[in-house]
């Protein structure tokens, strides 16, 4: 859980340092599973599709304390016109997929990196492979290959951060709470990052 990484409750008053971090992707990839995850600690075994929800999680990184506020979008086409509305003023976007479902890969540079650039241009990504448990899914492989496809490989996710400039390409299983402390660390990392080269050119400017 994101709240009790490296010991949050210090008891400071300080006031922490916002960032808004939205998360998108096909529905169904493991956006909602890896958000509950993070800031509740545990694995919905239900799969419920959200709408538009906000979390907000602590986090403490080179002993500081910072305040995540994370909106998780809708997938679906349904919510295409309204999704826009969640990208004002972010920070950090976490494109996802599920990294045993080809057409949630194929995706990312069908729709959802052009939605991203178009309402976020020069906000830092992070492309996001989910569900990578489901690799050694047996069952799931047959499955697959009856198709002609197979689970999207690391290397693959690699060679697509680098065609859409992401700032990193990370792998994580939410269910089996694989990296998904990382994540949010390395979330933070680039949004300070982009903040103070933000900050540095309008101070040259002036």
């Amino acid at each position: 859980m994101l709240q009790n990484m490296s010991g949050l409750s210090s008891g400071h008053t300080r006031r922490r340092e916002e960032f808004k971090v939205v998360i998108v992707g096909d529905g169904g990839c493991g956006k909602t599973s890896l958000l509950q995850v993070c800031t509740k600690g545990d694995f919905p075994e239900k799969y419920v599709p959200s709408v538009f929800e906000k979390c907000v999680a602590n986090v403490r990184y080179r002993g500081a304390e910072f305040r995540l506020n994370i909106y998780d979008t809708a997938g679906q086409e349904d919510y295409d016109r309204l999704r826009p509305l969640s990208y004002q003023s972010a920070n950090l976007i976490l494109i996802c997929y599920d990294v045993t479902c080809p057409s949630s890969y194929d995706n990312l540079l069908i729709k959802w990196f052009p939605e991203v650039h178009h309402f976020c241009r020069g906000v830092p990504i992070i492309l996001v492979g989910c569900k990578t448990d489901l690799r050694k899914d047996k069952v799931l492989a047959k499955k697959l290959w009856s198709l002609g496809e197979n689970p999207i490989t690391y290397i693959q996710g690699e060679e697509t951060k680098r065609k859409i400039n992401a700032d990193l390409y990370l792998e994580c299983s939410a269910k089996c709470k694989e990296n998904v402390e990382d994540l949010f660390r390395e979330a933070i990392k680039r949004a300070i990052a982009a903040r103070k080269a933000k900050w540095k050119g309008f101070c040259a400017f002036l």
